[in-house]
């Protein structure tokens, strides 16, 4: 039985990330083309299948941090102890690696064959040249840092044509699969209905603003730190919010709502927050999340974040988000294609691992076989800043 790898949450999230290898300390690997896994008209490259490990190592490293009680970056330990992967079950960290590398190959060889299938040819200029630049320059060049990824793959055997392949172009050809399955007049046409129903279900229009219940002072030294306001001061504050919240469900509109508060501090501009936003990939935080699941629409609540010296209070407001689908699901939204991504991304997984199962694919044993998850691992001794711990006891 084949792997799982969630393509759309993993993999999608990850492929385009620096990866956490570091040619410090490494052996270099054979340069010399050899293959990891093949079908009757393609073959992988030893090098694409080393990407792919690394990306899964990197990934159970962070289960693994986040999960063992005695993780640490000293060792390699953990790859031989149990993660619990998003999903799915419990597994040994250095098995799940190498069983995700494997998955992703099986989705590079299925996304490619059935493209061809289907007749596509993807435009690939675009994802070349992105690739070219990250791998000479790195991601971050246009904000003046200068790090080549291929300073830290090639020592590894990963080639630039390894890298782009696992990277830019499968992104570029995973679009165009998705695009004729789930499109107009793909195999699977998500109509406008479908999409509608699905973002009314799963997404959420909401506005917000806040108030400090805290306040930033200077100590003799010069030093900041922040201060929990006096039991009376925060009375008055969130009396005057829970106020505003009490307006909002009276009926008064929130932009004039915000109108009035503006004019009452002497602010010139909005301080709100607002977005629409789907409740699962959202960075608001659970507490407003869970806040704005409960409810009804065009209703707004108040509450409290955090504690002593970094609490902040909220008027959080939901609107109704059936008005939203002329600007956000209509068939020539820009919208329209990611809240489509978000609704059939686990369906897409799903059809991309049975396009594997149905595939004749071989693997080159022999050579996979010389490949371990200890190939990334770089021992880094674990330290704690004597400045943090000073800063943890003054608070």
């Amino acid at each position: 039985m084949k792997p799982s790898i969630k393509l759309g949450s993993f993999l999608l999230a990850v492929m385009m990330a620096v990866t956490a290898v570091v040619a410090v300390g490494c052996t270099p690997t054979s340069l010399k083309k050899e293959w990891a896994y093949k079908t009757a008209d393609n073959e992988l490259a030893i090098g694409v299948y080393i990407y792919s490990l690394d990306l899964a190592y990197s990934q159970a490293q962070k289960y693994a941090s986040e999960q063992l009680d005695d993780y640490t970056t000293a060792k390699s330990d953990w790859l031989d102890e149990k993660i619990t992967p998003e999903d799915e079950e419990e597994v040994v960290a250095r098995e799940w690696i190498k069983s995700e590398a494997k998955r992703m190959c099986y989705a590079y060889l299925a996304v490619d064959a059935q493209l061809k299938e289907l007749g596509s040819t993807p435009d690939m200029a675009a994802a070349d040249s992105q690739a070219e630049e990250y791998w000479n320059l790195g991601q971050y060049a246009s904000y003046g840092y200068v790090m080549p990824m291929s300073d830290d793959l090639e020592p590894y055997g990963i080639s630039f044509d390894s890298f782009k392949y696992c990277t830019t172009e499968f992104s570029t050809k995973q679009s165009e699969l998705f695009t004729l399955v789930y499109g107009e007049g793909g195999s699977q046409e998500v109509s406008d209905k479908e999409l509608g129903e699905y973002f009314h279900s799963n997404y959420v229009d909401y506005s917000y603003f806040t108030v400090n219940l805290y306040e930033s002072t200077t100590n003799e030294a010069g030093g900041n730190s922040d201060v929990a306001l006096s039991d009376e001061k925060i009375k008055e504050l969130t009396d005057e919010f829970d106020g505003y919240a009490e307006s909002l469900n009276n009926g008064t509109s929130y932009d004039d709502l915000m109108a009035e508060y503006m004019e009452k501090k002497g602010l010139d501009s909005d301080p709100s927050t607002s977005g629409v936003d789907n409740y699962e990939t959202t960075s608001l935080g659970d507490e407003l999340v869970d806040a704005l699941k409960k409810l009804d629409d065009n209703k707004a609540t108040t509450l409290k974040v955090g504690d002593g010296n970094s609490a902040v209070y909220y008027v959080l407001y939901k609107r109704d988000i059936t008005g939203d689908d002329a600007d956000y699901v209509a068939a020539n939204s820009t919208y329209r294609s990611s809240v489509l991504t978000a609704m059939k991304t686990k369906d897409f997984d799903d059809y991309i691992d049975s396009l594997a199962d149905n595939m004749d694919i071989e693997e080159n044993t022999s050579v996979l076989g010389k490949y371990k998850p200890e190939l990334f691992f770089v021992a880094k001794e674990e330290t704690t800043s004597a400045s943090n711990k000073e800063s943890k006891e003054e608070e």
